[in-house]
């Protein structure tokens, strides 16, 4: 739809249950998407030519782990520049993200945000009352904080005294949804998030996140070294990335060397032998 001289569309893929958006200057044409999927690329690129559109910025939340991003694909096929955090110096991105920063297409300009504590790097993007908040803060929910340098102390933090100080009208644009939710606004959450309404108390978050003992991502093991190189294998190493499935098929010819940190490797989660 349109307002306000802005294009507007939220798509949707099945598979990981990704919302991609798509936002655009009705005037100047110049386009920007977030948080794009790599098997839907075809669907957004054939979308951006049917409107007509120049797509100018990709920018992702975080470095997902349940999918593969489709920044790299996208920047091939229009030459658009990629954003991500700046906090995981990702060598492919164009534009190392971080507080205070904007990106501007046409009389638009999106803000960004430091969300952290669903991963150490997340971001929100708030364009005017429209608020894309990653997997910070989902509708009546939020991202998981026990992998990729998370933090429920933090994630708390971001939500309350960020997110949570946008007015209420504010609408919240997640990342995922699981239930058939399209959005909500900062006041709904504020009420009514089981996990970050406004009578949860830091130490009762952190105990709810503690108690979830979720199963990994299915795609972590692929998705989180490629999303690190824009969703493509390192162009310029020319080292493939090896999913955890190769290894395990045939271990012998691989030497598995674990870079975590300390704290990860030592985790519940624990390690290959």
């Amino acid at each position: 739809f349109m307002n306000k001289n802005l294009i507007f569309h939220q798509l949707f893929e099945k598979e990981s249950s990704t919302y991609t958006y798509l936002l655009a200057d009705s005037v100047t044409r110049e386009a920007v998407l977030i948080d794009p999927v790599i098997e839907t690329v075809e669907r957004d690129f054939k979308l951006l030519n049917e409107l007509g559109l120049n797509l100018k910025f990709i920018l992702d939340t975080h470095v997902h782990a349940d999918h593969i991003t489709g920044s790299g694909e996208l920047r091939k096929l229009t030459g658009a520049k990629t954003g991500l955090s700046s906090s995981y110096e990702a060598d492919c991105t164009d534009l190392q993200l971080k507080e205070g920063d904007t990106v501007q297409f046409g009389k638009h300009t999106i803000e960004v945000l430091t969300t952290p504590g669903h991963t150490a790097g997340c971001l929100s993007y708030k364009l005017n009352n429209m608020l894309f908040t990653g997997d910070a803060l989902l509708i009546r929910g939020c991202g998981r904080t026990d992998f990729q340098g998370g933090s429920s102390e933090n994630l708390f933090q971001s939500v309350r005294e960020k997110l949570f100080s946008c007015e209420d009208d504010t609408i919240i644009y997640p990342a995922h949804d699981y239930k058939g939710f399209t959005y909500s606004t900062i006041g709904h959450e504020k009420r009514l998030n089981p996990r970050l309404n406004e009578k949860i108390s830091k130490d009762q978050f952190v105990q709810i996140m503690k108690d979830l003992k979720l199963d990994l991502p299915k795609k972590i093991h692929e998705a989180v070294p490629a999303n690190m190189h824009c969703g493509l294998a390192s162009e310029d190493s020319h080292i493939p990335i090896i999913s955890a499935k190769m290894v395990f098929e045939d271990l012998q010819d691989y030497k598995v060397i674990d870079v975590r940190r300390m704290d990860e490797f030592n985790n519940e989660l624990g390690h290959i032998s």
